[in-house]
């Protein structure tokens, strides 16, 4: 048996062992740069049976639609990229939809999500790019007269592997500009602060005040007679005297205003003590959920009661049921509240 001489290498360089035969050849050629310690004996695996089977790549797990760009798996890439696009916002719709969730399912969905979209190219990944090497392994052979030939041709850089490149920065500009774009709109999508009330109603008890009838006495700031003005500050004291006279009088008291009922639909009014029984319903950190939730149980017949509440972590909403007149009145609307998928908590009068 004769031995195959090592090839010639520069210092510093890995000595590789020459190819058995033409196709391990041919698939040192296609795979250049690849880990050839992995996708050789795999590849020679699949020839033998004559079916690729799936086995687990770290890379292309890990990676995802990266790892199948760089081997130029363009159709794989694209269809894993609109799977996962496609599962999540399945996700966002269906919790918009059926939801609120609770925090764990939709934690649980998304990681669900995550782990189909690693598992798939880590099984299969070796399977499609085998695929693809023999499909550019048998044009190779066609367009070439000999293996060594076919074999410049496979190594040769194609504009795809440079399209990868592109890919991958107009990616990174993109991401860049996702993130830039939503910092400045969370700035300025943010409310201004509302004004005070009273300053709402000065203008209303000033324009009160200055309509009121000249009939109604004015009081008089002294019982002793004050002596005539002089002729040039005549014009003066009168004004002086007149918005005197109109200051003195006792401001109309605004009338009240009369709290709309609890389960009115459009708005519930805010109120920190719900007397009697009733049901916790859940605190929302988006009002637009609570919200939702109020519409469902209004339509179940129930009254509903939303109150906003400060905490730490910013404004929240509670939804609340109530107020109910007895015990068994709070059990039948937990049940009731429960039957629409939400949570429910009886509690006493308070």
């Amino acid at each position: 048996m004769t031995q195959t001489p090592p090839a010639a290498t520069t210092a510093g360089e890995r000595v590789l062992p020459q190819p058995a035969s033409a196709t391990e050849a041919l698939y040192r050629a296609a795979l250049s740069g690849a880990q050839l310690a992995h996708y050789l004996p795999a590849f020679a695996r699949f020839d033998e049976l004559g079916v690729a089977r799936t086995q687990w790549n770290h890379a292309a797990a890990w990676l995802g639609w990266h790892w199948l760009l760089y081997h130029r798996l363009w159709r794989h890439a694209l269809l894993h990229a609109l799977g996962v696009a496609l599962a999540v916002a399945a996700w966002w719709w269906l919790q918009r939809v059926a939801g609120p969730w609770p925090e764990g399912v939709r934690w649980g969905l998304l990681v669900a999500i995550a782990a189909v979209a690693v598992a798939v190219p880590g099984l299969w990944g070796d399977a499609w790019l085998h695929a693809d090497v023999r499909r550019r392994m048998t044009a190779a052979v066609r367009r070439a007269r000999t293996v060594q030939e076919a074999c410049t041709l496979l190594a040769r850089p194609s504009a795809a592997q440079r399209m990868w490149i592109a890919v991958m920065a107009l990616e990174a500009v993109a991401l860049v500009g996702w993130r830039l774009g939503g910092h400045d709109e969370g700035v300025a999508s943010t409310p201004p602060a509302p004004e005070p009330v009273l300053s709402e109603r000065v203008p209303e008890v000033r324009e009160a005040v200055a309509t009121t009838p000249a009939t109604t006495p004015a009081i008089a700031a002294s019982p002793e007679p004050t002596p005539a003005p002089a002729p040039a500050t005549a014009t003066a004291t009168a004004s002086a005297s007149a918005s005197a006279s109109v200051s003195t009088e006792p401001l109309p008291s605004p009338l009240p205003t009369p709290e709309p009922p609890a389960n009115a639909a459009g708005a519930d009014a805010p109120r920190a003590r719900l007397g009697g029984h009733g049901v916790a319903v859940g605190i929302f950190a988006d009002p637009a959920n609570a919200e939702r939730a109020a519409q469902r149980l209004r339509g179940a017949g129930l009254p509903v009661v939303v109150d906003p509440l400060e905490s730490a972590r910013g404004p929240l909403t509670r939804v609340r049921v109530g107020p109910l007149g007895t015990h068994d009145e709070a059990l039948g609307a937990a049940e009731t509240v429960r039957n629409l998928g939400l949570e429910a908590k009886v509690y006493g009068p308070r």
